[in-house]
């Protein structure tokens, strides 16, 4: 039950909730979702650390940079949540690993792994 109650007060927040679909289309770093949600990177932090807490979002270690993302099992996660308190089953969508989306003006600073396996530098193979 507490998991539960963990889950659902995670996702009692509107920035909490606006993060979650910006971690649903792919991995992020703080930066690109202060930047594209018009918050601090502090409250960023803050709201992530709640929403791990919960199981529902995951850091992936890029080089120095840590990016979030929010696995297929915290889809299931939250749909067996609210399969249980309203007797309705929620299939989760599958995800796809997409590109990360830091923001320009930030990439330079974002090391990341590509998906071959190279490592770049500010976007730059």
């Amino acid at each position: 039950m507490q998991d539960k109650v963990k889950v659902f007060k995670a996702l009692s927040s509107e920035s909490r909730l606006k993060i979650v679909r910006l971690l649903k289309e792919h991995p992020q770093c703080v930066n690109a979702i202060a930047e594209r949600l018009g918050m601090t990177q502090s409250a960023v932090s803050q709201h992530l650390r709640i929403l791990k807490e919960a199981g529902l979002v995951r850091g992936l270690k890029r080089g120095s940079w840590m990016h979030y993302e929010m696995p297929v099992e915290s889809l299931d996660k939250c749909g067996r949540a609210l399969a249980e308190v309203f007797g309705v089953r929620i299939r989760p969508k599958k995800t796809t690993d997409g590109s990360l989306n830091c923001p320009p003006s930030l990439l330079r600073d974002c090391r990341r792994k590509t998906p071959g396996g190279r490592t770049t530098k500010g976007g730059k193979p």
